[in-house]
């Protein structure tokens, strides 16, 4: 008898132990619908990934400059709430030289590209706006970031960036006030970095492209490799983290991914990555030893929540997909990570005119924007689905969601652990809210969401013709 009941107190700790371990911590961080890290049951919804809505149907920086060629790609654009302005760092293609070059905004839109004396352009004066040079002919800003350290005033700005010397090497690099770079270290090829710690949020990480082989014929294709450093100058741990899925068209390719450099510079805890699809012809544009140069590239959303583990969102859907036929972004497009200012989430991209590998193309910058937090939506395949979230503990006293259900309604249960109705926050004393609000408040009739303060539940949306983006408890 006594064997029984010690083996029963083991498997009911063992139960207990696993049901805390359920528990999320939810905190008053907002929690969006991205995965299913959350989520503990949902019935007759579907997760779709949201589009930018394009600024304009024409660029906001354009190659006006001598130095500058016929191509702008791969803008970094900071925001830099202590001078109030936006930082732009872009390449430039000429016929022998590739540059980065500086441009500043105070609003995001209209651009200026000063004159910064710093750099000989190809005209043999430094009457331009090149920021970095480099000892070869490709230099090319990877990564730049304010410094999340500030005790070091002349290392406010970090970047990595590539030149080809004569192969292609990365280099660490500080300054001051992102004009005036210091190269730190010659870092090398971080795709020939293998073995080493591999930890969740480092200080530093970096995802590029890498080759992989196909599992059928063996040729080469592109995927996408992680390193990581705590110092931004020794790296280690080297690894694929995107390769292609059994069901991907086998002419996909994934040309090159970027996200925010900065392990600590999560969004609400979750890593957004651009997973830049590269659309290859088969039968053309094909070197000898199988590699392809010919195809389109758009934009896809993938995310991470450790920088390690990578999922792709919504593989049927592009996040940016290519612009009208024959515009000056119909053919590629390179998305750089999201910039949150107020209620507005700010991407900036490069769009081409032609496909990858075609003669005299041409490439611009242009913006597009999403509301707060909508990357993703949870909305009904038809008419109306539910969502049930996993236990957390309630730490707040309003409860605010990021909600489009004008046409339709959303409800919110707050339920215990087992699933339970807590009477008076059932779904039908829910006040219905039929609106488009980025911070709309949940009420029920006759209850008050602080009595519950402090208590572990879930909460269950009930979604009627609606789409549900985010919540927050506060």
């Amino acid at each position: 008898m006594t064997r029984i009941l010690f083996v029963l107190v083991i498997v009911l700790f063992s139960l207990g132990r696993s049901w805390a371990a359920d528990i999320v911590d939810v905190g008053t961080r907002r929690q969006l619908f991205v995965d299913d890290y959350l989520v503990a049951k949902q019935t007759g919804l579907i997760r779709i990934v949201q589009q930018p809505k394009r600024s304009a149907d024409r660029p906001i920086l354009i190659a006006d400059q001598p130095w500058e060629g016929k191509i702008l790609q791969m803008p970094c654009v900071l925001w830099d709430p202590q001078e109030g302005v936006y930082h732009m760092y872009y390449w430039t293609v000429t016929a022998d030289s590739t540059y980065t070059c500086y441009a500043r905004s105070k609003d995001g839109e209209k651009w200026e590209k000063p004159t910064l004396n710093l750099h000989v352009g190809p005209d043999g004066t430094k009457n331009n706006n090149i920021v970095l040079r480099g000892e070869g002919k490709f230099a090319r800003t990877r990564y730049v970031v304010l410094n999340p350290q500030q005790d070091d005033a002349q290392r406010r700005f970090l970047a990595v960036y590539i030149d080809n010397v004569p192969n292609l090497t990365e280099f660490a690099a500080s300054s001051a006030d992102g004009l005036h770079w210091t190269t730190e270290k010659r870092i090398g090829d971080l795709r020939h970095v293998s073995g080493g710690k591999v930890t969740s949020n480092p200080r530093f990480f970096l995802i590029e492209q890498q080759w992989s082989k196909d599992a059928v014929d063996g040729h080469r294709y592109r995927a996408i490799w992680r390193t990581e450093s705590e110092d931004m100058k020794n790296w280690s741990g080297g690894q694929l983290v995107i390769q292609r899925l059994e069901d991907d068209d086998p002419d996909l390719e994934f040309y090159h991914a970027c996200s925010h450099f900065l392990g600590s510079q999560s969004y609400q805890g979750i890593h957004f990555g651009y997973l830049y699809l590269f659309h290859t012809a088969n039968k053309r544009g094909v070197r000898n030893d199988g590699v392809r140069l010919a195809g389109t590239v758009d934009t896809a959303l993938m995310i991470s929540r450790d920088t390690i583990q990578w999922t792709r969102v919504d593989r049927n859907r592009r996040f940016f997909p290519l612009g009208p036929a024959g515009s000056w972004e119909s053919q590629m497009n390179f998305v750089s990570p999201e910039i949150v200012v107020g209620d507005r989430m700010l991407f900036f991209y490069s769009g081409w005119k032609k496909e990858h590998g075609a003669k005299e193309n041409k490439a611009a910058i242009g913006l597009a924007t999403l509301p707060l937090d909508r990357f993703v939506s949870m909305e009904p395949k038809k008419e109306s689905g539910s969502l049930t979230t996993k236990v957390f503990k309630l730490e707040g006293e309003q409860l605010l969601i990021n909600v489009e259900s004008l046409g339709g309604e959303l409800r919110i249960a707050v339920i215990n652990e087992s699933g339970e109705s807590i009477r008076g926050y059932e779904a039908a004393s829910c006040v219905p809210i039929t609106t488009d609000a980025l911070r709309a408040e949940v009420q029920w009739r006759d209850a008050s969401l602080k009595r519950l303060s402090g208590t572990n539940v879930r909460l269950q949306f009930k979604l009627q013709r609606a789409k549900l983006f985010s919540f927050q408890v506060k």
